[in-house]
């Protein structure tokens, strides 16, 4: 009995140390505000974006993320508003997490607009559940009472909810954007066995949009991220081919691979992506797929010329 305990207490606690790393999306230009709050307006108008991540379909245990965001830039404030909904599933809803954000980001313009100084803020509530069913061991299995968890051990806690804010900075000068941010800056727990605080999360960001032609645009795209004892390097280049195809591929200081194909209109951007680790691991995880689009609601000016990835 305390062997089949002890497996499911590890098992519990391998499921929140997983749960301890933000899930993250490789192309960001589809989930701006994900990345970085200030991004919140960065269109001039009323955008959605949505990111759907399947992260290793091969093995039983798979991890799927969903993320939708609404964001607008109010001129009469020089600020921009967003909601966003992010849910994450794994092992087929054995541990399942929603999170609920909104944020606001304060536009300051300087050098005849040239120069944008955004800082921003974050207010999320999250919600984190976990299905005893799916951790099954036959020894707590009673032939009358079904499932008994009579050994000693810190209560488990089938469901927690916990307030996160967060908040972020960005520079953008011409094509050129930098920025940084910081999640679950009040370290929030979130644990379902004893107390596990949700490590802070750092991102600094760095883009450069280079327009070779009316119908040509060249983005560069570099990315560091820390949480706890994870961190990684994102290297990324798209091109945007005959004012309509996107093309682009990457790499991460975690031997990871990534390609990705899209097509960009008027109204919308919807893009394919597909990312591989490098190691063995990848002959049995079969990678992962990431479905990402955007809508946007603009002036009819500006849906004509081609604009940074970043307003798209």
């Amino acid at each position: 009995m305390i062997r089949k305990f002890y497996f499911f207490t590890i098992s519990v606690l391998v499921l929140n140390i997983a749960l301890a790393q933000d899930p993250t999306f490789f192309n960001a230009r589809q989930s701006l505000v994900y990345l970085n709050p200030s991004f919140a307006g960065s269109n001039g108008g009323i955008r959605n974006q949505f990111s759907y991540r399947n992260q290793w379909p091969n093995l039983s245990g798979t991890y799927v993320t969903f993320l939708n965001t609404f964001d607008a830039y109010i001129n009469s404030i020089k600020g921009g508003i967003y909601f966003s909904a992010l849910h994450d599933d794994q092992a087929h809803g054995t541990l399942k997490t929603d999170v609920f954000s909104l944020g606001y980001a304060q536009y300051i313009s300087l050098m005849e607009g040239n120069l944008k100084i955004i800082p921003s803020l974050q207010a999320s509530a999250g919600v984190k559940q976990l299905d005893r069913t799916k951790l099954n061991f036959g020894d707590v299995i009673d032939a009358r009472r079904g499932f008994v968890w009579n050994v000693p051990s810190t209560p488990l806690v089938s469901k927690k909810t916990y307030l996160d804010l967060s908040s972020g900075l960005l520079i953008n000068y011409k094509s050129f954007y930098f920025g940084s941010s910081i999640f679950h800056i009040n370290q929030p727990d979130e644990g379902l066995l004893g107390a596990s605080k949700l490590p802070y999360r750092l991102s600094l960001y760095s883009s450069y949009n280079f327009k070779i032609n009316e119908k040509t645009l060249l983005h560069f795209f570099t990315r560091y991220e820390r949480q706890q004892k994870f961190d990684c390097l994102y290297l990324n280049v798209n091109a945007l081919l005959f004012k309509h195809i996107i093309i682009g591929g990457g790499y991460t200081s975690n031997n990871t691979v990534d390609f990705n194909l899209g097509y960009r209109h008027d109204f919308f951007v919807l893009s394919l992506g597909y990312d591989i680790t490098t190691s063995k691991l990848s002959e049995n995880t079969a990678g992962s797929w990431v479905l990402q689009g955007s809508f946007n609601l603009r002036k009819k000016e500006q849906r004509k010329v081609i604009t940074d990835f970043e307003k798209w």
